[in-house]
Formats: C-alpha cells, sequence, structure tokens
C-alpha cells in the first residue's frame, strides 16, 4: 500500500522504491473538476488513489495555533498574497487566546482513519518558530531585531513553540498521524536567511524541544523550506528530522544533496513548476525520470514539486509528471 511504502521510506534507509507525496497542492481547478470540492477528504483521498500519491495533509492546511500575524491582500485577479507582517510588540503576543481545538481534533481523528482505511499516510502540519515570526514581523523588521532585541525574537520563538507544543498533547498525541511537517521557510537560493550561527542561538533549543515530545509519541517528523539547503540539514539532522521537503531546483543540485546527506535524511521534491508549466510533455516524462533515478540513487526520496503546483500548469503537463512517477514506482516495488 501507499502508505506503507510512505511509511518505510521515511523511516529507513536503502529502501528500493519511490513514494509520492505533494506536501503543498494549489491545483485545486484541476482537484474540483475530477474529483469534488478540495476541502473535503474523501475527494483528497479519491485524487491521491488515482495519481498515486502515497500521503495528504489531513488537516486541509497548517493547525491553527492562532499565531499568524501576517497581511494578506487581494489581487485583482482575486488571488491571496503576502503583503507584510504586523507584530512588533509582546503585547500582541499576551492578547492572543489559545485555539479551541475540540473540533480540529474531532476533523483530524475522522480524517486520519479515512486516509488509514485508503492505504494513505496521514499528515498534520504545524507552523514553525522562525518562518512565522519572521513573516509576522516582515523580514526588514526581523533583521532589524536582530541587532536591537535579539531577546525579543528569542521571547517570540518560545511563545510559537510553545503553542505547537501544545497542539501536540492536545492534538497531535490523539491523533497519531503517520508524520508532521513543520512549515519553516528559512532559506534563500543562496543559503540560510541569517547566519548559521545566529540562525542556531535563535532556534535550536526550541525546536529540540518541541520534536522531543514527537519523538516520545514515536511520530517521525519532516520539514519544508524553499532555498539552498547545505546549511539547514545539518541541523534537521541533529534534530531527528526524517524527511526535508522543497530541495529547490533553482538553489539546489539533487545529485549533490544525495551524495552529501542522502544517507542520513530523506530528500522530498525537486521538480521545478515553472518547468512543469511551460516544457512539453515529452519533456516532462524524461526530466522526471531523471529525477527519479537521481533521487533513488541511496533509496530515501520521496517525488514531488519543490514548492506548491497551481493551476497554471496545464493539466496534462502535471498528469504526465505523475504517471512518469506511478509507473516508475511500481517497476521498482
Amino acid at each position: 500500500m501507499n502508505r506503507d511504502l510512505f511509511n518505510k521510506v521515511i523511516a529507513s534507509p536503502y529502501f528500493n522504491a519511490i513514494p509520492f507525496w505533494e506536501v503543498w497542492f494549489g491545483k485545486y481547478e484541476m482537484q474540483r473538476n475530477k474529483y469534488g470540492a478540495p476541502d473535503k477528504i474523501e475527494n483528497t483521498i479519491r485524487m491521491a488513489k488515482d495519481l498515486g500519491m502515497s500521503a495528504v495533509n489531513i488537516g486541509g492546511g497548517i493547525v491553527d495555533t492562532n499565531s499568524y500575524f501576517g497581511e494578506i491582500h487581494s489581487t485583482e485577479e482575486g488571488k491571496e498574497r503576502y503583503s507584510g507582517g504586523t507584530l512588533c510588540s509582546l503585547d500582541q503576543l499576551e492578547q492572543r487566546p489559545l485555539p479551541n481545538w475540540e473540533q480540529t481534533l474531532e476533523d483530524l481523528c475522522s480524517n486520519q482513519k479515512k486516509v488509514s482505511e485508503a492505504g494513505i499516510a496521514g499528515i498534520i502540519y504545524l507552523p514553525w518558530c522562525f518562518h512565522r515570526i519572521a513573516t509576522g514581523m516582515g523580514l526588514e523588521n526581523f533583521c532589524y531585531k536582530l541587532i536591537d532585541d535579539f531577546n525579543f525574537l528569542k521571547t517570540c520563538m518560545h511563545w510559537i513553540e510553545e503553542r505547537n507544543r501544545k497542539a501536540i498533547r492536545a492534538v497531535i498525541s490523539e491523533v497519531k498521524p503517520d508524520a508532521v511537517l513543520f512549515d519553516g521557510d528559512c532559506a534563500y537560493k543562496t543559503g540560510l536567511m541569517i547566519k548559521p550561527q545566529l540562525f542556531k542561538d535563535l532556534v535550536y533549543d526550541e525546536t529540540v524541544e518541541t520534536v522531543s515530545l514527537l519523538k516520545e509519541l514515536n511520530i517521525p517528523y519532516t520539514f519544508h523550506t524553499d532555498g539552498k539547503l547545505d546549511d539547514l540539514i545539518p541541523f534537521l539532522i541533529e534534530w531527528g528530522f526524517s524527511a526535508v521537503h522543497g530541495c529547490e531546483k533553482q538553489a539546489n543540485d539533487l545529485s549533490d544533496l544525495i551524495d552529501k546527506f542522502g544517507d542520513s535524511i530523506c530528500l522530498i521534491g525537486n521538480m521545478d513548476v515553472v518547468f512543469l508549466a511551460s516544457a512539453s510533455v515529452p519533456e516532462i516524462r524524461r526530466e522526471t525520470e531523471k529525477m527519479l533515478i537521481e533521487g533513488s540513487r541511496k533509496g530515501r526520496f520521496i517525488a514531488a514539486c519543490n514548492t506548491s503546483p497551481q493551476d497554471y500548469i496545464p493539466d496534462e503537463n502535471y498528469l504526465a509528471f505523475c504517471d512518469v512517477i506511478k509507473n516508475f514506482g511500481s517497476r521498482n516495488r
């Protein structure tokens, strides 16, 4: 089953098969037209089984911890876009109550049961402190605080992760998903957004304390970020992360990542969505095959786009990408 394959690859080295997990999925028009409303887990399961996906997000997004201070505006085309952050004082943190997770828990338990019965892995997503605070403040203000008031940022990091720990105790421990993903954008195409030592000073201890709860529950945990991964992956390995998603093609050489880190962590992604939108179907099939051959070289790779596939990608292009993954996995099982 796809769920078994996902769990084996994410946890075990040198497993000769490739699951498919689209960590972010934005082809909602295709999903709606072919399978029904995206917010119904039954429709997501139908799509996953048809496309050969091994895992799905069972929460429809990131678990709400009432910790988002980003601003969103709508474009003329009706798209929502991030437009900066409003966080500037600790008083704002103190005024934020914790959500009531009663309905969330009920929905997630139900969804996990359904995806498990369908033979698919269920994943719960959590925010991560660096990304949530950097976007909550806006990166320019965040960088000023690094110099002017480092303790403010440390307090903010603790506040985010303490909420994550409460969510793990109240929700994740009851749902028992197959894995947890931390949404953690923290890198540019050239490396971490801030110097590695500053990065470590900000997030290390808080992250260790949060993931220790998942270790106790024996739930694997994974990480997403765009950008270049070389400076980040050693931290993830030290923290015990099972996998990292993104492997952004414009910022990383997949072969190099496999050589450096493929023995220690499962890599997820690498297919460029701009390429999927503009290439021909034969080109997509060749490039997907190339990605799969290279990614599977050390036995721990999960196929995916490096970020969310959107509806600007022609359906026939995306379906060709999925078809190659499905057939490649069948050949190697």
